[in-house]
């Protein structure tokens, strides 16, 4: 069974290009089955923290496993290629 990727995505109240990278990861979860999204609206106590946490300066914010990944109405392309990225980092180096 493969690991989870956790995706956490860092929203705000009427951010279109909130709701375009939300579809567009859920496009991608056909690709990435391991693939766990969590929204994290930034008005939230969680969200805030995070956006703290992790210097945010954009929305929305893309954390992928806990690191920050990408900023803004990101491609569908980068998100795949930042999906592969962290799918290919959990595979031991042999």
């Amino acid at each position: 069974m493969a690991e989870t990727t956790e995706v956490w995505v860092v929203t705000g109240f009427g951010c279109k290009p909130c709701d375009h990278v939300k579809e567009r990861l859920h496009r991608l979860e056909a690709e990435f089955p391991e693939l766990r999204v969590t929204e994290l609206d930034v008005g939230s106590d969680q969200g805030t923290a995070i956006a703290l946490r992790y210097k945010l300066v954009g929305l929305p914010g893309i954390l992928i496993n806990g690191r920050m990944a990408l900023v803004g109405d990101v491609s569908e392309p980068l998100l795949r290629e930042r999906l592969e990225q962290a799918r290919k980092a959990r595979v031991p180096q042999t």
